[in-house]
């Protein structure tokens, strides 16, 4: 490694650790809000101010484990979780015994204790290095009664060689520390703030449970729901067409002519069957998405929307076919709870793939600008809304079927709009 390059080095390892320091009065902050908070929990009353202080300790501790994770170019395994809505006294009391919680408070005191340190040697060393060397030679400036001072009074040249060499040393300490430090402290910060490999393996494991269970939920409503459209569909009308057969074989027997009719009659249920069948296909999964792709098939979608539709597809990557058809299902949900409940003028639809240190996630948005209150809970719960985009259960299907590919569901809809849903549907499931 050429010198300049080593040099750089250095520097960023400076930024990084003056950066921390920096962000040590936020540390410090929190840490005094939970002190004064701490004897109000036992009454209960300290309860409330519970998710806004864990919701800041955890997008603050978030955000130093991104930093850590740049600075030292590690890869986070894991998704943090995300504090939203409201909760109970036991659901907060929950919260506060969480292992994320026990982790966030301990990354806390650590980066309070040695956040600010660390930056106030990473400042200092360099500092001293130059002072002394370059101060040290102008100790003939200083008259005897009043000599210059660093470590010691220098009144001679060998004074100023003995500073300018105990400069040097805190040069070649910044040099050798400043690396270790901010190595250490990165790596503190990625330890402290990951879960236990044991935590991870269950998380992991319940992740797939769930998983797996809404994959069979999704798996079983799809076999009822394709099931109900042959039976009330296809198989009636197919039926007619024997009946109608049957009719016109009587009828030929004793007179041809009136048997015409229930021909006619057959031939067009025998279409209408037929249609039926294409559509349970269809169903099952798109032909157009073989033909023209995710983008294609969504354009098709959005064209045939009653309400006025954009759709963006920049920076949209092939997935496969299983995610690009729940995709596409999910999107024709929306578009239909939309244009069914919204009350909306315009609907904009943007698929893309965003790419993370894990794997690439299809993420499908569709906002509208109508009267909003839209949930995802199912149909008569306590939380459906009279009159909103999720009527039914078009928001909790969509729901449903991201949970089976270890995707979910981001819903903002309050009341009087906008609607914003966002489905993320990891594609190496």
């Amino acid at each position: 490694m050429r010198l300049p390059d080593r040099a750089r080095t250095r520097i960023r390892d400076a930024v990084y650790l003056v950066r921390e320091g920096g962000y040590w009065l936020v540390s410090l902050s929190l840490l005094t809000a939970g002190v004064v908070l701490l004897p109000f929990l036992p009454l209960g009353i300290g309860l409330y101010a519970v998710p806004t202080l864990l919701d800041v300790l955890d997008r603050f501790a978030a955000r130093a484990q991104d930093r850590a994770a740049t600075f030292s170019s590690a890869v986070i395994p894991f998704d943090r979780r995300r504090l939203t809505g409201r909760y109970s006294f036991a659901e907060l009391a929950a919260l506060l015994s969480a292992p994320e919680t026990k982790r966030d408070l301990s990354w806390l005191l650590f980066h309070g204790a040695f956040a600010v340190l660390a930056a106030l040697l990473t400042l200092a060393l360099p500092f001293g290095a130059v002072l002394y060397v370059v101060a040290a030679p102008l100790w003939q400036l200083f008259p005897p009664e009043a000599p210059l001072e660093l470590t010691i009074f220098v009144r001679n040249w060998g004074d100023a060689f003995l500073m300018m060499l105990l400069g040097g040393v805190y040069a070649a300490a910044t040099w050798v520390l400043l690396p270790w430090l901010a190595r250490r402290f990165s790596g503190a910060t990625l330890a402290i703030l990951s879960p236990r490999r044991y935590a991870d393996l269950a998380r992991r494991i319940s992740d797939l449970s769930a998983a797996r269970a809404s994959a069979l939920a999704a798996h079983a409503a799809e076999l009822r729901r394709i099931e109900r459209e042959l039976h009330d569909g296809a198989q009636n009308r197919l039926v007619g067409v024997v009946m109608m057969l049957g009719l016109a074989q009587r009828a030929a027997e004793t007179d041809p002519a009136a048997a015409v009719p229930f021909i006619g009659r057959a031939q067009d249920a025998a279409t209408e069957a037929l249609a039926g069948l294409r559509a349970a296909v269809h169903d099952i999964y798109p032909p157009v998405l073989d033909e023209l792709g995710l983008g294609g098939a969504a354009s098709a979608l959005t064209s045939r929307s009653p309400i006025p539709t954009s759709l963006n597809v920049n920076g949209l990557l092939r997935a496969p076919a299983a995610v690009e058809s729940a995709a596409y299902f999910v999107l024709a949900e929306a578009l239909t709870n939309a244009a069914k409940h919204s009350g909306a003028s315009r609907i904009d639809v943007v698929l893309r793939t965003e790419t993370t240190s894990r794997e690439d996630v299809l993420v499908i948005l569709v906002n509208d600008d109508g009267r909003g209150g839209a949930t995802a809970a199912p149909a008569g719960g306590a939380q459906a809304p009279a009159d909103a985009n999720g009527s039914g259960t078009g928001l909790a299907g969509i729901a449903r079927r991201a949970a089976a590919f270890g995707g979910r569901l981001l819903l903002s809809s309050p009341d009087g709009g906008p609607t914003n849903i966002r489905v993320e549907l990891p594609c190496a499931f």
